[in-house]
């Protein structure tokens, strides 16, 4: 089925359909055949929740430079949408007849015709194009604020939001009504994708509060973190009925996520990954990627890529470093996707594709992994915070993920690492973050994981971390917040403002979900989830200023690559890939999840130095539940039983 774009009074949601009132107010603009030649079409979804009137600060310079692109409309993209979703339906006698790039883009991408229309448009506004990216998918332009302005009536100005100067237009922007059919969207006129981030957490260790006053409480000595769960201990101010705590994790081992996730026996009988490929889309590119991650595999005794396993395309130059955090950010980030991914399935090929910013580079990035289906499966670790994002943005991504779909790619994305948002004061409302609810790709949540001293699972809970610090300025000592404190990060999710409840959602997400909003059922993220935890947090290893050290880290960053792996090992040996999972994933019995349940006693931690208590599943508004919650999604695998389920498919 094709799925909705759902609009609402509060959120810019429509971002192909024209709304009747603006059809209508085209028609008036054209009485006749001459005048209708000179009519505008508006393009909906062209100005950001955040561009309101009260937060506009500035005008840009006429003659300042506007790079943007012109998205053209998929032909017939309603079928390419029942026809990705056909391919992908176990169900459905389709399954797994993937299209090529070639076959789609002959079926269903924009033709020659419509870039040459287009084309002319821009250049006879006395803008520069830049590019037409592969597949026709859209025209790369680049023209002055003055020249935007009259092309589209734009009215670009300049916003305050987040502490940072953005640019957006005050109002929708409009192409002639001759083009309109071709247009799909239009990107690039606001700044919404420099917002774009990691999704990555390192550990916070809460400084001890000063005593400014005798008598006061003495901290107690220092302990040191745990290698697995409940190593070591810490003693803290009472709470949930005790006084002492397992200290937090320093990070686990590949062997350690292996054994809880229960491959090792796969891994052991050959099925590791072999004849896969996944790739990872991130911004920039670590210049020590390759060799950090053999020197981390030899470090804990696993296998290094061998010749040719791993491989990279990177987008130069690199740009836009002020606005999205430079490389050093998104070092990190790449480090631990590459890393993780291999440490679970050390037989896969891995292709890391390099964007050249967190921008429209991204966006190059996708088109580029979907154009020469370079991987089986995608892992994407970055999102933006909630949906708030132009509409045609998303319609713009929204069309490259069915045709992923089509081509048989799975796509999967980090649900996020800031809860429902508004919490943390990121959104205006709840809501989950794009791309991960798009309901062409698979959103992967986050979890606490403990691991016993055999390497075996113990326990998940949702991933919600609160923190308590303890005050030693007084005597006996108190938590400056009564447990569990205060909100600190835990996975996104939540219910979509923007795309209706896929088919396979149905009957499997709770009404009180998926109609949160009242009216029709929407789409609920995530669908699965994995460790993302930073204080259960997953050991990487990267050269910063020169030398070579492990560190602990966490996120849905890292859940993400996590669960992309273990699909890999599904996908070994398959008569064909698995493809966008999300029919089959809803489709298996519960039994191959751990459904990820609220606990009857809070699990906490403590930090080695005693200076707060971390409580977990305490996920802002999300919460978990008994089957499908908006924090875990179906749950976590069960490695075994889960691969040999999808495995099953054809």
């Amino acid at each position: 089925m094709a799925f909705r774009f759902i609009r609402r009074a509060t959120v810019v949601i429509g971002a192909t359909a024209l709304t009747l009132s603006a059809l209508g107010s085209a028609a008036s603009a054209a009485p006749d055949g001459g005048a209708a030649r000179d009519s505008r079409s508006p393009l909906p979804g062209t100005v950001p929740a955040w561009a309101q009137p009260s937060r506009a600060s500035a005008t840009p310079a006429a003659s300042d430079t506007v790079s943007f692109t012109v998205a053209l409309s998929l032909r017939d993209g309603d079928a390419a949408e029942r026809l990705a979703m056909a391919v992908s339906d176990p169900t459905n006698r389709q399954y797994g007849h993937y299209l090529t790039p070639a076959q789609f883009n002959a079926r269903f991408a924009p033709t020659p015709a419509q870039v040459a229309r287009v084309r002319a448009f821009l250049t006879g506004q006395g803008m520069a194009v830049d590019q037409v990216a592969e597949g026709n998918r859209w025209i790369r332009a680049t023209g002055t604020v003055a020249q935007v302005n009259h092309a589209f009536g734009a009215e670009l100005k300049t916003y305050t939001w987040r502490g940072r100067k953005l640019r957006a237009p005050s109002k929708s922007a409009s192409v002639p009504a001759s083009v309109r059919p071709d247009v799909l969207a239009v990107t690039g006129l606001d700044d919404s994708a420099k917002l774009r981030h990691p999704l990555n957490r390192r550990l916070p260790e809460p400084g001890v509060t000063a005593a400014s006053a005798a008598p006061g409480a003495t901290p107690p000595a220092p302990s040191q973190c745990s290698n697995f769960w409940a190593q070591n201990y810490q003693t803290l101010p009472p709470a949930y009925g005790k006084t002492t705590f397992p200290t937090y994790i320093c990070g686990y081992s590949p062997d350690q996520l292996q054994g809880a996730y229960d491959i090792k026996s796969t891994l052991a009988g050959g099925r590791n990954g072999h004849g896969v490929t996944v790739a990872i889309i991130d911004a920039y590119a670590s210049p020590t990627m390759a060799a950090d991650a053999n020197a981390y595999a030899r470090n804990f005794g696993q296998p290094e890529f061998t010749a040719g396993q791993y491989a990279e395309t990177v987008f130069r130059p690199f740009g836009m470093q002020a606005e999205c955090g430079g490389e050093s950010a998104w070092n990190g980030e790449q480090t631990l996707d590459v890393e993780a991914v291999h440490s679970l399935a050390p037989g896969a090929a891995v292709r890391y594709i390099g964007a050249r910013d967190c921008d429209q580079g991204i966006d190059e990035a996708i088109n580029y992994a979907v154009q020469h289906r370079v991987a089986d499966i995608v892992s994407n670790s970055y999102g933006n915070a909630g949906e708030d994002i132009p509409a045609a943005e998303i319609a713009k991504q929204h069309a490259m993920f069915v045709q992923a779909a089509a081509e048989g790619i799975g796509f999967y994305f980090s649900s996020g690492d800031s809860g429902d948002e508004v919490t943390l004061g990121n959104t205006p409302a709840a809501q989950p973050d794009y791309p991960a609810s798009d309901p062409m790709v698979t959103a992967v949540g986050g979890t606490s994981l403990g691991v016993d001293a055999a390497n075996g699972y113990q326990f998940e809970t949702g991933w919600g971390t609160d923190i308590a610090p303890v005050d030693y300025s007084k005597s006996p000592a108190r938590y400056t917040a009564a447990p569990p404190g205060t909100f600190r990060f835990g996975a996104g999710g939540g219910t979509s403002t923007v795309f209706a409840q896929p088919k396979y959602q149905a009957g499997k997400v709770p009404a009180s979900l998926s109609r949160q909003f009242g009216g029709a059922p929407m789409r609920v993220s995530p669908d699965v989830a994995a460790i993302a935890d930073p204080y259960t947090g997953f050991a990487i290893g990267q050269t910063v200023g020169g030398g070579f050290a492990l560190s602990s880290i966490g996120g849905t960053s890292l859940a993400c690559p996590v669960f992309a792996a273990i699909q890999a090992l599904a996908s070994t040996g398959r008569h064909t890939p698995i493809g966008f999972a999300n029919p089959l994933l809803y489709g298996l019995k519960s039994s191959v999840y751990h459904d990820v349940v609220p606990q009857r006693v809070p699990t906490a931690v403590a930090t080695p130095s005693g200076t707060a208590l971390v409580t977990f599943d305490r996920d802002s508004t999300l919460a978990t539940s008994f089957g499908y919650d908006d924090v875990t999604g179906l749950g976590s695998p069960r490695g075994g039983a889960l691969l040999a389920e999808e495995r099953k498919g054809r």
